[in-house]
């Protein structure tokens, strides 16, 4: 298990690390990887996914990612945008006997960014060495400038990948900058607290989260774990877990996704689809599926209150919207 960190040498690397690329991307040193965004939130033997995008930057070695109809080799320098509800396996690789696997991982959590540096964990797959939290009231415009880097990849543009780069630049310049401020949240609450937290947001579509699972990674007791989160939130950490995969499932069905009931139970965490609907019951007072079909005819009532165009207006209209970012709407 890690030992977080909150000294001065993580958030300096970190920093570091994030001015350097900025640096060399500008300088067109470094490349910026984007799998596909494929099979998204779907069950993949191995694989995990997170419900927002994450940020890897090798240091040294190499991380060997395979998705579900792509593979990518992670080389020191490298930065790569993992698309949110994408499914993954990592393998960690060290380089020659002089550079061991190291890589830093950017995180979105709540109204926080995380940023953690991973070693080998001796057993082929990166492991957590330190961690530090960072709120930010610019969280959603981050994770926008993320989200639309992806979308600019793929989308076979004449000037896609200039497009990319800028957009990579002010993302990991906005990022280094952070890195520079101390840990708010962890003056908000205890570190052990937060930690529980981000561990609960980064294994939330595993059916194995549980207490037990967080008391192994904490190296206490389950009981024990349970009587702090409660003494220090005033919420059972059961609870809590099914809170935010609430929110997660609320967000995949406020996407329109194609994905079944059971389906969106799998993605967040819950094996028995009848399980899951009788907690999204308990935490919204409907059914997943008529929350579903009520998001439905909501947005089919805003659609029909949209002012109607016709000819060459409509057709700007759209083209205009096609072309505004959406991380910059917010």
């Amino acid at each position: 298990m890690f030992s977080p960190s909150t000294d001065a040498a993580c958030r300096r690397e970190c920093c570091e690390v994030l001015s350097e690329r900025v640096g060399a991307l500008e300088n067109k040193q470094a490349k910026v990887c984007i799998p596909r965004p494929q099979h998204l939130m779907q069950r993949n033997p191995g694989m995990r996914y997170q419900f927002r995008p994450e940020i890897h930057v090798q240091i040294q070695g190499a991380t060997r990612f395979h998705f579900p109809t792509e593979e990518l080799v992670l080389l020191p320098r490298d930065i790569a945008i993992v698309p949110a509800g994408l499914p993954y396996a990592e393998r960690a690789c060290a380089g020659d006997t002089a550079s061991r696997f190291r890589k830093m991982v950017v995180g979105f959590h709540s109204n926080s960014v995380s940023m953690h540096l991973a070693v080998d964990s001796g057993t082929g797959g990166p492991e957590v060495e330190t961690i530090q939290f960072y709120s930010t009231p610019h969280l959603s415009r981050i994770v926008g400038q993320a989200d639309y880097m992806v979308q600019l990849r793929h989308s076979g543009g004449a000037h896609s990948e200039i497009a990319v780069r800028g957009i990579g630049l002010a993302l990991l310049g906005v990022l280094a900058d952070l890195s520079h401020m101390e840990t708010p949240d962890a003056r908000q609450e205890s570190r052990r607290i937060f930690l529980i937290k981000w561990l609960v947001r980064d294994h939330l579509n595993s059916p194995e989260l549980n207490v037990t699972f967080l008391a192994n990674r904490l190296e206490c007791s389950p009981d024990y774990l349970s009587f702090v989160f409660h003494k220090e939130t005033r919420e059972t950490l059961i609870h809590y877990i099914n809170r935010q995969r609430m929110k997660g499932a609320l967000g995949v069905l406020d996407n329109d996704s194609v994905l079944t009931i059971s389906e969106i139970a799998w993605a967040c965490g819950f094996v028995d689809a009848g399980y899951f609907t009788r907690v999204f019951r308990k935490h919204t007072g409907l059914t997943p599926l008529n929350y579903r079909k009520r998001r439905f005819q909501e947005n089919q009532s805003e659609e029909d209150a949209l002012p109607k165009v016709r000819g060459n207006e409509s057709e700007k209209a759209t083209a205009g919207e096609r072309g505004f970012p959406q991380c910059l709407a917010s």
